[in-house]
């Protein structure tokens, strides 16, 4: 064999050895890149959390307060429907009664009419009486005046 070609084997070994370590060191320095940029990220994840913390409290509250102003609504709501309809059931009940006393009112109204209309014929018949008697009366004393 030729004496050139040990060292250039070995030249060659080398050179592969070198490339696959600095390939390792390469694939090595961008874990390690990444690792930090992975701690980086997270400690700006942790950050994010305790800066929003506060405002996701303040927002829980706010949708329990809503929800309690909520429920106040519908039990206040509920309260006025129930005074609606109490308050319907007594015009309804009102009204029923009042109706009950209007016809009631229109019977006496009626029998009123009635008395009223006959106590008329009972005057005109008086006060037609007295006419005649006095034209009665103005005739027997004519009757009588003349006599004398």
């Amino acid at each position: 064999m030729a004496g050139w070609v040990g060292p250039t084997i070995a030249v060659s070994l080398l050179v592969i050895a070198v490339c696959y370590v600095s390939g390792i060191l390469a694939v090595l320095a961008a874990l390690k890149a990444a690792t930090d940029r992975g701690e980086a990220i997270s400690r700006e994840l942790q950050n994010f959390r305790e800066e929003l913390a506060p405002t996701l409290k303040a927002l829980n509250r706010f949708s329990e307060s809503g929800t309690e102003l909520a429920g106040t609504a519908r039990k206040e709501l509920d309260e006025i429907l129930d005074t609606s309809r109490r308050i319907r059931h007594d015009i309804e009940r009102g009204v029923a009664r009042a109706r009950l006393r209007l016809a009631d009112f229109e019977a006496v109204v009626d029998v009123v009419q009635e008395e009223v209309e006959e106590t008329a014929l009972d005057v005109t018949a008086a006060l037609h009486t007295a006419r005649t008697g006095a034209g009665v009366i103005g005739q027997l004393r004519r009757l009588i005046l003349r006599r004398r």
